[in-house]
């Protein structure tokens, strides 16, 4: 599994090849919610304190939440306990996750560019 560390880099090499002025723009827009979010979770103390979090932020519905496929903190509290995670391996799948959805609002900012 990467670091971290290493995630964070590649959202930084991403970041450095947008093409498109238009195109750096609308990403830095659209991705400051799932930034937002990731940086709430990452805040964390301990996996019930990264659950609450989850939970609230699910519940506010105003940003959206990009870990694990699953808006309900009960379905990522047995994600957790099924699959034996623990909390430094949960901050950094957050950290993989918030990297996916930085692709993927890179990928439809390019689209739109072009």
């Amino acid at each position: 599994m990467r670091t971290i560390e290493e995630i964070y880099k590649d959202m930084d090499v991403l970041v450095e090849q947008i093409d498109g002025e238009d195109a750096i723009e609308e990403v830095k827009v659209e991705f400051v919610p799932f930034e937002k979010n990731t940086n709430v979770l990452m805040e964390s103390e301990d996996i019930e304190s990264y659950l609450t979090k989850y939970d609230e932020i699910s519940k506010e519905n105003k940003a959206p939440l990009v870990c694990f496929n699953s808006e309900k903190m009960e379905d990522l509290q047995s994600y957790i306990t099924n699959n034996d995670i623990s909390f430094d391996d949960l901050k950094t799948e957050t950290i993989n996750a918030s990297c996916e959805a930085l692709k993927f609002v890179i990928y439809e900012a390019e689209e739109e560019e072009y």
